[in-house]
């Protein structure tokens, strides 16, 4: 018999999105779930509308209980606190309620908070877009009158599952329950089967032994990728024909799907939906940089972002400096904008204009004007608009979520503009944006593919039986959880026609969910269990109840017994260790032409350092990260002491003067280069700096003043010649006393300790290097010295110059320029070495050999720090 002309639809709460059964020629009949069933009703009922944002529908909302509010409504002191959080959750109360059967009003005695909601509702019914609830009633209306072109309607689930509003359609509609998938399993498939529904029905079966027949098959795994290639590789051998194999797949769908990718098998288009999508992830960087304090976390993360509106190279070059220099204007602020300007060219007033507005914009401190948030999310929205063309389907696809979040977002604020608000706080715009991304995006190039086996996300959508069926991550799966609202107005709310289900009944009907997967296989499932230590799903602890010792098949045994899965893979051992690396015959390693000090003590502390950086030209990732503490600091205060020399009276200053130019700048300087420092939270840290800091200052001007300095110079250039070729570097201070005597002063942060024994040891090889520089200038030797900032100490070989230095006397007796002979014999001794292709790795865990041992005239051997050696891996690998 031909079935009846119009729709037939297959209906189950979790059928949205599905694809669980073998595509078939035919017309008119359909799988559904609530929201496409809802979509076909209204179509087909002249119903149809555009429905806006969850967003919006909050500010509606919001404003009915501002309309509303009185110190007596019970959500009186929450509102006030949050307008916008009490607004969200108390209008999902509001759809709950309408899903479940509600008319919007209150009679009779009812407990204040549901008398309340009624009372709102006065406005809201007018005001709010309606929800699901109110959309399935105004159907059932529509349905007195107009009858859907709708034949028949088979329930998968049973009828009391679905809400209120959705039984009163179906009331209408011509149903009947779909036939029940039961047990028809052979073997120990078919035992299991019987065993799980009479457990789920209550009895108390007994536990029997586990069977091994190939009927089910349970596996498990140390980690999620390999169960996933593992499943990838089964699920296209012949043992898995499609259209005859189920995939149960509710979590870690994406990874199953990239494994499938690379084993060049069909996607199963096993999409989530993600709010961290690329392109969803823009509007609210955009929104976190509106903010004073600026989170410079936020702004770096915006410029380094795969989508930003800024073009390649000018955000690269932002990131780059704020990162190391956090902060908004100063010069270096302007020499990167030069730079940005020298590569665009033409282009470059367009690109300032990008800057000004996406970055140098007005911030606003606690709250913004509506209008500015609006006008900043229509700029995210006229970004991806202008990309909606794009000829890539994905960049397309891509831009458009970007737009429609922006859009919800703007039209939820000016929603808000027309109620009268006229500021915004970022928790406010928070939700707001949140909610306009809460559906996520999915992912376009994950599809469905050709070859692909029917596959759903949700055990409660498997509609037809199948000879396999493999359940894909069986970990805990999400559980309701009680109702917000107490017995007395849940009874309360069951007489005005609210029918709320149970948590039992709810839980119950889960449970009857998962066993259908089980059910549903006609000769074996196929069970993965999530790696060990994650929570398992309920049903595998009910199957371990029912069974002694159930077996588990561990994937990573297969790498022991070569299978058509699996075939043996010859080890290659990582290369070992060794002291040293000896280059081919053929190969000339060439020197460089001009050598710096950071290069000169790579060359002969740790040559094969050198020859990766520099000959090799090796470079770590340009991945940009904001810079640790450490070295922030240390770089503001150097640019607070180069800021303070840079003024022509910074040696006969008062100390009033001094201390009001220290404040004036330090503020400066943190504003351009540390604003990092501003940031919530960070309040101590900035104090404590500033406290250090201007003891700093003020010690270091009573050192120079009693050493009698005429001049002092910062960032000094200084440049020469040695026996390797040119020579050259920047030194922190070069100071010259009223004699005509020079000193050269390096900087740091921290380390007292560390520079004393640097001093003690003889070993102050930087500042031998520039003292070389100064003497090629002057023709005299210069005194040297550290100064500790951070410790307001002064640490100098000899008190000739600087009187009030801390003296530390070298043990052997020797003096700088001794050092810098020193040097020179060991860059000989190096030279050598690497001229007959002999290159040491100098590292801690790997024993010297005889030709480690240095030149008598040079300098004893030094274990430079392994934390900043990007190439420590480059080494080897294991002992030697």
């Amino acid at each position: 018999m031909p079935p009846l002309p119009g729709l037939h639809i297959l209906f189950g709460e979790h059928l949205d999105g599905q694809r669980g059964s073998v595509p078939a020629n035919c017309l008119g009949e359909l799988q559904l779930g609530p929201l496409g069933f809802l979509g076909v009703l209204e179509t087909h009922l002249g119903l149809l509308r555009d429905h806006p944002s969850q967003a919006e529908r909050i500010v509606q909302y919001r404003d009915c209980l501002r309309q509303s509010d009185s110190p007596d409504r019970f959500f009186h002191a929450s509102f006030a606190t949050d307008a916008l959080g009490t607004a969200q959750a108390l209008l999902e109360w509001r759809d709950t309620w309408y899903l479940h059967g509600w008319d919007g009003t209150a009679s009779g005695t009812v407990p204040a908070r549901i008398r309340d909601m009624a009372q709102v509702e006065e406005q809201a019914k007018s005001i709010v877009a309606p929800s699901v609830g109110e959309r399935l009633a105004r159907a059932t209306e529509v349905m007195q009158r107009r009858t859907p072109p709708i034949a028949s309607v088979v329930l998968l689930d049973p009828i009391e599952a679905f809400p209120a509003r959705w039984r009163e359609v179906l009331g209408r509609l011509p149903t009947r329950a779909a036939d029940a998938i039961g047990p028809s399993g052979m073997g120990f498939l078919g035992a299991l089967q019987h065993k799980l529904i009479a457990a789920a029905r209550g009895e108390r079966p007994e536990r029997s032994n586990w069977r091994d027949d190939g009927t089910v098959y349970v596996v498990g795994s140390q980690t999620i990728g390999f169960a996933a290639d593992w499943l990838a590789r089964r699920l296209g051998s012949p043992d898995c024909p499609a259209g005859s194999t189920l995939l149960v797949a509710p979590l870690e769908g994406v990874r199953l799907d990239g494994a499938l990718s690379s084993a060049d098998r069909p996607l199963h288009g096993l999409r989530e939906s993600s709010a961290f999508r690329p392109t969803l992830q823009v509007l609210p960087l955009a929104l976190e940089i509106l903010w004073e304090p600026l989170n410079f976390y936020g702004l770096v993360q915006f410029l380094i972002h795969s989508v930003c509106p800024l073009p390649g190279y000018a955000r690269r070059r932002l990131a780059a400096k704020i990162a190391d220099y956090p902060g908004i204007g100063g010069s270096k602020w302007e020499v990167t904008l030069k730079e940005i300007d020298e590569h665009y060219g033409e282009k470059a007033a367009a690109v300032r204009d990008l800057i000004r507005a996406w970055v140098e914009h007005t911030r606003f401190a606690d709250t913004a004007p509506i209008e500015a948030a609006i006008e900043r999310v229509e700029l995210v929205a006229k970004y991806f608009h202008a990309r909606l063309g794009d000829t890539d389907a994905a960049h397309r696809h891509a831009s458009y979520a970007g737009y429609a979040q922006s859009r919800a977002c703007a039209q939820a604020l000016k929603t808000m503009a027309t109620q009268g608000v006229s500021t915004i706080r970022p928790r406010q715009l928070q939700i707001l944006v949140g909610q306009a991304t809460a559906r996520g995006s999915e992912n376009p190039l994950h599809v469905a593919e050709v070859g692909a086996h029917p596959t759903v996300t949700h055990p409660g959508a498997v509609s037809e039986a199948a000879d396999e069926v493999i359940w894909w991550q069986l970990g805990m799966p999400w559980l309701p959880e009680p109702y917000p609202w107490s017995k007395r107005e849940v009874r309360a709310l069951a007489d005005l026609g609210v029918r709320l289900p149970q948590l039992d009944q709810r839980l119950a009907r889960i449970a009857a969910e998962w066993l259908r997967p089980v059910l549903a296989a006609r000769k074996r499932v196929v069970l993965v269990l999530p790696p060990e230590g994650e929570e398992v799903h309920p049903l595998w602890q009910m199957i371990q109840a029912l069974f002694e010792a159930p077996k588990v098949e561990r994937l990573e045994d297969l790498l022991s017994s070569p299978s058509p899965q699996s075939a043996p893979i010859a080890h290659r051992p990582l290369p070992p260790r060794q002291r040293w690396w000896r280059l081919p015959s053929d190969v000339q390693v060439p020197l460089r032409e001009r050598e710096s000090y950071s290069s000169l003590e790579l060359f002969v502390f740790n040559p094969y350092r050198w020859l990766l950086t520099y000959p090799a030209s090796l470079r770590t990732s340009n991945l940009i990260t904001m810079s640790a503490d450490f070295r922030l600091l240390g770089n503001l205060a150097h640019e607070l002491v180069d800021r303070l020399f840079a003024e022509s009276g910074a040696l006969t200053m008062s100390a009033p003067e001094l201390e009001a130019w220290f404040q004036s700048t330090f503020d400066q300087v943190i504003r351009e280069e540390g604003a990092v420092l501003r940031m919530p939270g960070r309040g101590p840290d900035l104090e404590s700096f500033r406290y250090r800091l201007r003891i700093a200052v003020n010690e270091l001007r009573r050192q120079l003043t009693l050493a009698r300095c005429a001049s002092v110079e910062s960032e000094r250039w200084l440049e020469g010649s040695f026996a390797g070729g040119a020579l050259g570097g920047f030194a922190d201070l070069r100071v010259r006393s009223t004699s005509g005597q020079t000193a050269i002063v390096d900087m740091k942060w921290w380390g007292q300790k560390k520079y004393t024994e640097v001093l003690r040891e003889n070993r102050q090889l930087q500042l031998a290097t520039y003292a070389e520089l100064e003497r090629q200038e002057t023709g005299a030797w210069p005194s040297v010295a550290y100064y500790i900032l951070g410790q307001s100490c002064l640490l100098a070989p000899n008190d000739s110059y600087f009187p009030g230095a801390d003296v530390v006397v070298s043990d052997s007796g020797e003096n700088t320029a001794q050092v810098w002979q020193r040097l020179l014999a060991s860059w000989m001794w190096r030279k050598a070495q690497i001229k007959a292709g002999l290159i040491e790795v100098a590292i801690e865990d790997v024993e010297e050999t005889a030709q480690s041992a240095p030149p008598a005239d040079g300098l004893s051997p030094i274990c430079l720090d392994d934390d900043y050696n990007e190439f420590r891996k480059l080494a080897g690998w294991g002992p030697a």
